[in-house]
């Protein structure tokens, strides 16, 4: 039975601890909403203070090009991210992950507060945040008797919602793209690994507004003697006046990962077939797969100039905010128009938690827009960053992947409840 703030069946919860709700009323709910994305950014700023403090004269320096929306911004992320794929190392990280702790400064975020999956390939990632005080119950009222039709209603179930729920709905994250693995030496950290990530699909970007400071923090894994751990901290690269780590996050490992060891699966879509006409241009979407865990990810459908309308804007909640307050409710859904989600394979890859609630449930395949009773796996070559995948009608680059080209793609056919 689902709850009715995230749709989630109790015991598919990320996390050592079940969630526990917090019975506040309907206002309180919603102020605590509407704060969310910016009590994140508090955090994750030390307030706002975090952009000062990367710079060489204090020991921080970067280069333009470790700016996570640099590659985006410059319309290479493709080229970029599969030639370093190619090159790719194991990352220390692999698995999927919750986040029982985000803390910084005098504010702090649990997993009461926020549902958080992170699945981290030794390439490409999907990180998704999802506050557990939405009013979902609401939202899928909307979607009516027409729940089977999700692609439409989706689109309806959001062009449906008032004005106050658009900005509701704008109070949650999820990006991914590329972790890049480095090592530092004489680092103030000892010489722990370093991770920064690039993002080619973002919930939270703004055109003409990217991150002024790298995605980049250290990795301190927590042994109990075998490898690799169960439990790491990120910290912040930068410190603050104090010497200090601005910020830092716990992350536990999840269930049914396989230590990262066993199934591991990046996957990026590149197009349509030739011969299939689309009238839309191709959507960016990612899907990931480590062990039993699936994130999957598709990027916004929209023409962007909003950039040089709100100016002010410097996220998503923000700009739908400002497009709202000019009854610009056209702008305000296409930035909502990006989905993701996560789901577990033994289940025939159905989708138990996403920034559309009303996926629940769905095979990411039909979330994806793509049938995968057709699937061929071609290759130019021996290694899986040379093969590319044939679902339905779309074409998929892999940038990694543990199986073999067969294993591929029976694992990407089959709709049975068990795991390759």
């Amino acid at each position: 039975m689902r709850d009715g703030l995230t749709g989630l069946t109790p015991d598919r919860r990320p996390g050592p601890e079940k969630m526990t709700i917090t019975k506040n009323t309907d206002d309180q709910q919603q102020q605590i909403l509407l704060d969310w994305t910016a009590k994140q950014g508090r955090i994750l700023t030390d307030e706002g203070k975090a952009t000062e403090y990367y710079c060489s004269e204090r020991g921080f320096p970067f280069a333009l090009s470790e700016l996570p929306h640099y590659h985006l911004e410059r319309g290479e992320t493709h080229q970029v991210f599969h030639r370093w794929a190619a090159a790719a190392t194991q990352s220390p990280i692999v698995g999927a992950w919750t986040r029982p702790l985000f803390i910084g400064k005098w504010e702090h975020s649990t997993n009461n507060e926020e549902i958080v999956y992170n699945i981290q390939t030794s390439s490409l990632f999907i990180d998704l945040r999802i506050p557990t005080c939405k009013p979902v119950s609401r939202w899928e009222k909307l979607l009516g008797s027409d729940s089977n039709e999700h692609i439409r209603s989706s689109r309806q179930v959001i062009e449906s919602m008032s004005d106050e729920d658009l900005r509701l709905y704008a109070r949650q994250h999820a990006f991914a793209g590329y972790a890049v693995i480095s090592q530092e030496k004489n680092n103030q950290m000892n010489n722990l690994p370093l991770c920064t990530r690039h993002h080619c699909i973002d919930w939270n970007y703004v055109s003409g507004k990217p991150r002024p400071r790298p995605n980049k923090w250290f990795i301190e894994g927590k042994s109990d003697g075998k490898s690799p751990f169960n439990v790491w901290k990120e910290w912040s690269y930068a410190t603050d006046q104090n010497g200090q780590c601005y910020y830092w996050e716990r992350w536990e490992r999840i269930d049914g990962d396989d230590f990262g060891k066993g199934l591991r699966l990046a996957m990026r879509r590149k197009g349509k077939r030739k011969q299939v006409s689309c009238k839309k241009e191709d959507v960016d979407a990612i899907l990931v797969a480590v062990g039993d865990h699936f994130n999957f990810i598709v990027g916004r459908q929209y023409n962007d100039n909003a950039h040089t309308r709100y100016r002010d804007a410097n996220n998503t909640a923000e700009l739908v905010d400002s497009s709202l307050q000019q009854g610009d409710r056209d702008t305000a859904i296409s930035y909502l128009s990006s989905f993701g989600g996560h789901g577990t394979i033994s289940s025939g890859w159905k989708v138990d938690c996403a920034l559309q609630s009303w996926q629940h449930g769905l095979s990411v395949f039909d979330c994806l827009q793509c049938n995968n009773e057709d699937v061929k796996v071609g290759s130019t070559g021996d290694a899986c960053t040379s093969w590319e995948v044939v679902i339905g009608d779309d074409f998929w680059e892999v940038y990694e992947c543990s199986l073999c080209r067969d294993g591929l793609q029976q694992l990407l056919l089959s709709p049975k409840k068990s795991r390759l």
